[in-house]
């Protein structure tokens, strides 16, 4: 007999989504994950990032898609008869330019008083750089986010981490929900201004709240956490971060006696010296070595997978983490599950991101 699926937690949750590209996508997939209901509203050509074919089915899947032209009279018209139905409305445009279409909050909180209006924008809706374009990068940038390829400490190359991108998409998601809770008690809707360069900052609160900002960072500089190479060729974390009793065990495990009773600050001084030992301790030995020595001492270790890896990981397969979800044109592609778990809701099912306008002509009561 076939399992009942359970309701998702945001079943009976309507939204509108007129955001493209990446945040604004990232964050109604987790939304539609859970259970609500995304119709995303693109130009008539379609979201730019459609040209990426893989990427653009990995962030939208169960959403439902209608093109529309909000500069048609018509068009503008069906718009707004869908965002007078919704409960959230997002987008993803420099400031002020929906409201210049007569789309801007005041516009739809008149047509819908109960509605939740997010905006995800480079640098949000005040101060001198909302206007400025830019991307990932630069957000990073300035939310002092490359301090330390800036010094040198590390090697300069960008990271690959796009945390503009997902933590904007994170806190809209965050704002979102808390703004259905309020709605609850209040009856009333809300705007949301969600910035990309504030969402980074928003990353840095430990290491500002610390008396010494250079200290802060000192996880990065101790010799215990790093990244190292196996015997065959596979990688793998220690992240000692400060703990003595924890480097202690980790100089026993590598055989590495002169370490012992090292302080952290001692053995930050001698940082280049003992990640070259550790480094060449853990070259002479495959990874399956060091998985057994490390599990069975407790360390503070992982492996550094490649994206290919991450699949097969027994952690993320056991919290079933990837499915298989099909795509436009009958494929299946490997997609990641919301995070979020509930024991009374179910993720939403997978079905495959939209055709442009599949959704065209449906009835959105």
């Amino acid at each position: 007999m076939m399992e009942q699926m359970k309701p998702g937690a945001l079943d009976g949750i309507r939204i509108v989504s007129m955001a493209e590209q990446y945040p604004g996508p990232f964050c109604t997939l987790t939304l539609s994950d859970m259970g609500a209901d995304v119709i995303q509203v693109e130009r008539p050509s379609g979201d730019p990032s459609r040209f990426l074919p893989s990427f653009y089915e990995a962030l939208n899947r169960n959403k439902r898609s209608v093109a529309l032209d909000a500069r048609d009279p018509d068009q503008k018209a069906e718009l707004l008869n869908l965002i007078a139905k919704a409960d959230v409305f997002l987008e993803g445009f420099r400031p002020g330019k929906l409201a210049k279409l007569g789309l801007g909050y005041d516009d739809l909180a008149a047509i819908n008083p109960r509605l939740i209006y997010a905006s995800v924008s480079g640098y949000g809706q005040t101060g001198p750089y909302k206007m400025r374009p830019a991307h990932d990068l630069t957000f990073q940038g300035m939310a002092g986010a490359l301090g330390e390829r800036i010094s040198g400490a590390v090697d300069g190359i960008p990271p690959a981490a796009l945390l503009g991108d997902t933590m904007s998409a994170l806190y809209a998601t965050v704002g979102i929900l808390s703004a259905l809770v309020a709605r609850e008690r209040t009856g009333q809707g809300t705007y949301i201004d969600i910035a990309m360069s504030d969402s980074v900052l928003a990353l840095q609160t430990s290491c500002l709240a610390a008396d010494d900002v250079e200290d802060a960072a000192m996880p990065q500089r101790d010799p215990g956490y790093d990244l190292y190479e196996t015997a065959d060729g596979r990688w793998l974390t220690t992240s000692v971060a400060h703990e003595d009793a924890y480097w202690d065990q980790l100089c026993r495990d590598v055989n590495l006696q002169e370490g012992i009773g090292l302080t952290r600050p001692k053995r930050v001084e001698r940082r280049e010296e003992f990640v070259g030992k550790i480094a060449e301790q853990i070259r002479q030995k495959p990874f399956a070595h060091w998985e057994e020595i490390f599990e069975s001492a407790g360390q503070m270790w992982g492996p550094a997978l490649t994206r290919a890896e991450l699949a097969d990981d027994p952690q993320y397969r056991a919290r079933e983490l990837f499915a298989d979800a099909e795509c436009g044109d009958g494929s299946k592609q490997k997609v990641l599950r919301q995070p979020v778990k509930f024991s009374a809701y179910d993720n939403a099912p997978l079905r495959a991101a939209p055709t442009v306008g599949q959704h065209q002509g449906e009835t959105f009561d």
